[in-house]
């Protein structure tokens, strides 16, 4: 059975988690989703993606109302997607349009189209009123969809609740002590500076005249020598994040270094799961197989062997605590982390008030 046919998510009657649902998140690669549909969970709601026969991607409910099976692990047939348990197809806009039953009366079903959007070689997806989706809120990573850049990139399902992976990127200091190669005092020594500007969140880290880390100075080939450093995180609420990794010999100008591109995106799948989707690019040595695998395996290793394991062990001593009561230390290097984590809160928050003001009006209403 392969991956697009692992079992679903236990989920509870009600959600577990809040979440600010009238925003964009990361559903998927554009690229990974073809042919066969996807079963996905997505703020522990179920959710079926699929390409219609004009290779269009759409978004809908993935439990299919009649017993309940999820409608992703089934397949497109004439650009509807086929229920695997009894057969029914549902076309994008969540309607019915086949019964293979005798009679073939189409039940009236309509089911939740959640608005998806491909733009720089991802899907994104809005959880919450589609009347408020505006796809120019997207963030722009355009860089991952121009052909300038050569971009490696995963994945995977993380244990562990999304905050916690954006306080991970945010706080680049973790890196001397979860990743031995990426080991350089830019990360402990530098100056590092926090600020927010509307709704992002800024994490920058500057270090001049130094030795870089020994696997980033591999993938720079910069070894031996030293470089000045500049290191920029940008969070988009709820929990996309753009790393500026740039480097060049000292006295370069920062806008003539070398950059490195970075996206991490973190979709919540529960509150003890989320969808870590990552990417990292460059504009040299186009074309090479070699040092493409190099670099996807080095990176791939770092997040998925190092972040992962240690982030995971600490939502699990957590025990489903909120991350606030547990009173945690707070050290200089999470200026970042604290500024998201507030802001993200202040957003929720607003948004179910705006949410409550309304149901009160319509009760008023009726």
């Amino acid at each position: 059975m392969g991956e697009e046919r692992a079992p679903v998510p236990r989920l509870g009657q009600e959600p577990r988690g809040t979440y600010l649902r009238n925003t964009w998140y990361v559903a998927g690669w554009a690229s990974d989703l073809g042919a066969e549909p996807k079963q996905r969970t997505f703020l522990e709601e179920p959710v079926a993606l699929f390409r219609d026969a004009d290779g269009v991607a759409h978004a809908i409910t993935g439990r299919c109302p009649h017993r309940f099976a999820p409608l992703g692990h089934g397949t497109v047939v004439d650009g509807a997607l086929m229920c695997p348990y009894h057969g029914l197809r549902f076309n994008g806009a969540g309607h019915c349009v086949h019964n293979p039953h005798p009679g073939g009366q189409l039940p009236d079903a309509n089911l939740q189209v959640y608005p998806l959007v491909e733009r720089h070689a991802l899907l994104w997806i809005w959880m919450g009123d589609t009347a408020k989706a505006d796809a120019s809120l997207i963030p722009d990573f355009s860089w991952l969809s121009d052909p300038r850049w050569e971009a490696v990139r995963g994945a995977t399902v993380a244990e562990g609740h999304y905050e916690l992976y954006s306080d991970n990127i945010l706080d680049l200091s973790h890196a001397n002590f979860v990743h031995p190669a990426l080991v350089a005092s830019a990360f402990t020594e530098g100056e590092r500076k926090f600020w927010q500007d509307g709704n992002s969140v800024f994490a920058e880290y500057v270090r001049l005249n130094d030795h870089l880390s020994v696997g980033i100075a591999a993938v720079m080939g910069t070894e031996g020598r030293r470089q000045d450093f500049y290191g920029l995180v940008q969070w988009h609420a709820p929990a996309v994040l753009y790393f500026d990794f740039r480097a060049g010999d000292p006295g370069t100008p920062r806008e003539q270094c070398t950059l490195l591109p970075s996206l991490h995106a973190f979709t919540p799948e529960t509150p003890d799961t989320t969808h870590y989707f990552w990417a990292t690019a460059r504009d040299y040595k186009l074309g090479d197989a070699e040092f493409t695998a190099a670099m996807r395996g080095a990176l791939e290793f770092a997040f998925e062997q190092e972040d992962m394991p240690i982030i995971r062990d600490s939502h699990r001593l957590m025990r489903g605590a909120d991350f606030w009561d547990l009173r945690p230390l707070i050290l200089n290097g999470d200026g970042g982390g604290v500024r998201a984590r507030r802001m993200l809160q202040r957003l929720i928050d607003r948004e179910q008030q705006s949410i409550q003001e309304d149901a009160n009006e319509n009760a008023r209403q009726v």
